[in-house]
């Protein structure tokens, strides 16, 4: 039986290499300077001990520091639950660090079952493009929550079936603004943004989509939508009317990031 040529090894590439070269190909856009991507990086834990993780990555965005690592010496092996227990043991003596173990063999239950229960992502070579872009939309402050209430705006967003925010963007008609149709099909769909939570709820009936709900926009929440818009060239539609038009259809206008930062102090 013939050897697994993976994608590093046809680039001649160290696997550590090979994802930090990915990355800084992701990362090449004018709006995410502040970045930092680093193989065998030694973080600082609590009590000031040293941990080493095979790959680091770190954006600054609005003031918000947005961490990942990525566990990468288990490639070849099958991953197994005392591999990521070790891995979540070194990620909760340090701050706020998103984990991923690079799993290009399988992995048993177990392993499956407390990566997932831990927010630990298990992913293949080809899913890395997609991280940075899945870590800022998820980031906690960037994701509409159910308690938030709307100031400035509301929001329809895609739900899962026991109501829990996907972090994706309806964008009515069947449309969304999800981060892997962007990175993967290039599909760039608007955000809505509503002055009434009342008006969304209409907007969302008339539109007859089951599997989604209305969220309120807070104001650090606003300014990440901005973000996004501006990173993933997505246009904002707000819509300023208290119903929808004789016909059932919405009116909303189209505005740029630099517009809604300026009108609402968030610059």
């Amino acid at each position: 039986m013939s050897k697994q040529i993976y994608k590093w090894e046809e680039n001649e590439q160290e696997l550590e290499d090979y994802i930090v070269s990915v990355f800084e190909r992701m990362l090449k856009n004018d709006n995410l300077k502040n970045f930092k991507i680093e193989k065998n990086h030694i973080e600082i834990g609590q009590g000031g001990f040293k941990h080493k993780f095979d790959v680091f990555y770190e954006v600054k965005i609005a003031g918000v520091s947005i961490k990942a690592a990525i566990e990468c010496k288990y490639y070849n092996k099958r991953i197994t639950e005392e591999m990521v227990r070790d891995f979540k043991s070194k990620l909760n003596e340090c701050n706020n660090i998103t984990g991923f173990i690079l799993a290009t063999k399988s992995y048993n239950a177990g392993a499956k079952k407390f990566a997932d229960f831990n927010n630990i992502k298990l992913i293949t070579d080809d899913q890395l493009p997609n991280i940075p872009g899945l870590l800022l939309l998820h980031t906690a402050c960037a994701v509409p929550d159910s308690s938030v209430h709307g100031d400035p705006f509301w929001t329809i967003m895609r739900v899962t079936k026991d109501g829990k925010n996907t972090g994706s963007y309806y964008s009515l008609n069947g449309d969304e603004f999800n981060m892997l149709e962007i990175i993967v099909h290039e599909r760039y769909r608007p955000i809505f943004l509503f002055i009434s939570k009342k008006t969304a709820e209409r907007a969302l009936e008339a539109d007859g989509a089951k599997d989604c709900a209305v969220f309120g926009v807070s104001r650090q929440q606003l300014k990440w939508i901005c973000i996004l818009s501006q990173v993933f060239k997505c246009e904002l539609l707000i819509s300023s009317v208290l119903s929808l038009d004789s016909n059932g259809c919405l009116f909303a206008v189209k505005h740029s990031y630099g517009e809604i930062l300026a009108e609402y102090d968030l610059e």
